[in-house]
């Protein structure tokens, strides 16, 4: 049940550039798509040929090749052309590794949503409340608050709605899980939650956080906007307009949704139990559910679950996820009878044997409560700890030492091609 004690944090801080720095802000974001997709052309058309594969480093080859063809590549960071190359790689590693599951890559578009990469030579300054990117320069932004830590990667994003957001990655060691952790001694010590469309979760010590449905109170708003864009003729400037303000729309329901997660999990985390135990949703396979994708949708599952294990880590709480199979509602919490008949609709019912009634979610937390203390206590295998099997692998050694550009048999056709603009 061990950590890392040190972990990957993002922060997001809003931009306002100048009309200058927006310009070089969307030459960069089109040089960045442009070079991704011609990489990805040269890796297919190299194997549509010659049926043979390029890796990272011929693919950095090329793009010199691209800079010499396309002076106008040198006027953007290069190492936010490199980082189009990184991600290109790291997309076809994600295909091959997940054939079924990941898809292949795919052009991308200019689309309403852009953003690019920097590595390396992003400055802060708190005082004067601005960031230095390169060839770009200080772009003012706003800090709500500080980072502490390394500098990982610092990504720049242009908003649907139009709003610039500078997102830093960040490494640090403020984790507090680590091998000094401690098991729970009473049922007590232990937060059962219980996860539900009607009420978002419902904690075993009778805690209950509403679901808002922010998506379900916002649609007539968003039928009407998308009803303007609709008739609005393709290409005009109106039709533009209308589209930023159905993506502000959007952009605020998501902002709702994401602070009643931030809000809920941190009130969850704050009430210091040594351990909290969640039901081990399959929120892929219950999106198949045709009358309750949209509800699980706007709930946003996944990503409740996803915070609420990372401030548990931050924390140095245990965070125990029990079988998605386990009958959590159906098991009467007071004497252990199953009620195999019990249906959805069906928000209480009351046990045959010991005459308790029950309500369906606080009752499933309470058994989620007992069956994660219960994991926790009882030992596995008599005590003894199974290892993992871990594959080593070192990328570099099927590094070629001399990439060919020319191998692949691909001629850069349109070279007098302009800068890319938004």
């Amino acid at each position: 049940m061990g950590y890392n004690k040190s972990m990957l944090k993002s922060f997001s801080y809003r931009l306002y550039p100048t009309a200058e720095q927006q310009s070089l802000l969307a030459r960069t974001f089109g040089s960045v798509r442009f070079v991704y997709n011609r990489l990805l052309e040269y890796r297919n058309k190299a194997y549509e040929r010659r049926k043979e594969s390029r890796n990272y480093y011929d693919c950095n080859a090329f793009l010199r090749k691209l800079k010499d063809i396309y002076p106008w590549l040198r006027d953007v960071n290069s190492q936010s052309l490199q980082m189009a190359n990184k991600n290109l790689d790291t997309a076809f590693r994600n295909f091959f590794r997940n054939p079924g599951k990941t898809g292949y890559p795919t052009f991308k578009k200019r689309c309403a949503r852009q953003s690019f990469q920097c590595p390396q030579n992003v400055k802060v300054d708190y005082k004067a409340a601005t960031v230095y990117l390169p060839k770009i320069g200080w772009i003012d932004c706003v800090f709500h608050r500080r980072f502490k830590g390394d500098v990982k990667t610092v990504t720049v994003v242009l908003e649907p709605s139009g709003k610039y957001y500078v997102r830093i990655l960040v490494e640090n060691g403020i984790c507090k899980a680590g091998t000094d952790r401690k098991l729970p001694t009473s049922l007590d010590d232990v937060l059962g939650i219980d996860m539900g469309v009607k009420t978002l979760a419902v904690c075993s010590d009778g805690t209950e956080y509403q679901n808002n449905r922010h998506l379900a109170n916002s649609e007539r708003k968003l039928k009407v906007l998308q009803r303007r864009v609709a008739r609005k003729k393709k290409g005009s400037s109106n039709r533009k307009k209308a589209i930023k303000k159905l993506a502000r729309c959007h952009e605020k329901i998501r902002n709702q949704r994401d602070d009643t997660i931030e809000k809920t999990t941190a009130d969850i985390v704050n009430k210091n139990h040594v351990a909290v135990c969640v039901e081990d949703l399959n929120t892929k396979g219950m999106m198949h559910n045709h009358r309750l994708a949209k509800a699980i949708s706007d709930a946003s599952f996944s990503r409740f679950l996803a915070r609420l294990e990372q401030k548990c880590i931050e924390h140095g709480t245990l965070f125990i996820k029990v079988p998605r199979f386990y009958a959590s509602s159906k098991l009467c919490s007071n004497c252990g009878y199953i009620y195999k008949d019990l249906t959805l609709s069906e928000r209480e019912w009351k046990c045959p044997v010991c005459n308790v009634v029950h309500d369906r979610d606080r009752n499933g937390s309470v058994n989620i409560q007992k069956k994660g203390y219960e994991m926790m206590t009882i030992p596995v295998d008599g005590g003894k700890s199974t290892p993992v099997k871990t594959n080593m692998v070192d990328d570099r050694a099927n590094a070629p030492k001399k990439p060919n550009v020319e191998k692949a048999g691909i001629v850069l056709e349109n070279t007098t091609q302009e800068a890319p603009c938004l």
